[in-house]
């Protein structure tokens, strides 16, 4: 009698189990809407304290969902979670409003995708929860198909996915890189056109020079492209103008 008691049991137990598993992972929508809405406000914040206060929001609740994550099998969800809570960590040491802005700018572009990772996943789950809750019946040739066809699509949306994921990464670092290229040529140029204002001035027995005012690396990196050309544009108009100003005041 105990034995066919205990055996009535376990499956009773093995589904409350499951049903958990599942209510766990119904906990990370809120939770990612949490992450998305605070590093929107971050991203608008006007000062670097707020920024702050809102990234560490979101490293909150996406910790929650990275703990959710880690009892269950959603590795890309869990993934693109774990450089999510990366990127806000590197937000909440930045030094200055427009760094802070590049990281969460970087967890931004994540959010959507880990949002179709999770939402795929879940309903994995709970596709497997039904098949296991079902399993005393058997599935029709037909069905068993199906059941197939279903996992080898989603194994390929996986697949389309993380290429997807791994083009955009590229797409950012090739941003950056032209960048970073675009600003170092364009300082080297202003470098050296200083240099030749500076001697000019020297030549014609001035005494004063023409200054180069420098901006952060990683404010700049910041930019658009065409920020960037604007910015350059502007600076060497100064720059001129400021050389022509102490000509003629030498002039005088």
């Amino acid at each position: 009698m105990k034995k066919q008691y205990l055996l009535f049991l376990l499956p009773i137990i093995f589904l409350n189990t499951i049903t958990a598993k599942v209510s766990k992972l119904g906990n990370g929508d809120t939770n990612l809407g949490i992450v998305t809405k605070n590093i929107d406000a971050g991203i608008k914040a006007y000062n670097l304290i707020d920024l702050k206060y809102h990234a560490d929001l979101s490293k909150q609740a996406i910790e929650s969902v990275i703990e959710v994550l880690e009892a269950t099998d959603c590795t890309n969800a869990l993934d693109l979670s774990i450089s999510i809570s990366t990127y806000l960590d590197t937000a909440l040491l930045a030094e200055d409003l427009a760094s802070g802005r590049t990281y969460l700018y970087m967890a931004e572009e994540l959010i959507v995708k880990t949002f179709y990772e999770y939402e795929l996943c879940n309903t994995l789950t709970n596709e497997n929860n039904k098949l296991t809750q079902n399993s005393n019946n058997q599935l029709s040739d037909l069905e068993q198909q199906q059941a197939k066809l279903k996992q080898q699509q989603a194994e390929l949306e996986q697949q389309a996915n993380e290429i997807k994921r791994k083009l955009a990464e590229q797409q950012v670092k090739k941003s950056l890189l032209e960048k970073e290229q675009f600003i170092t040529l364009q300082d080297k140029t202003i470098a050296e056109n200083i240099k030749n204002y500076n001697d000019l001035l020297k030549t014609c027995d001035c005494n004063t020079t023409v200054n180069n005012s420098t901006e952060n690396k990683v404010t700049l990196s910041s930019k658009t492209i065409e920020a960037l050309k604007a910015y350059y544009l502007n600076k060497i108009i100064r720059i001129t103008e400021n050389h022509l100003q102490l000509l003629n005041t030498c002039k005088k």
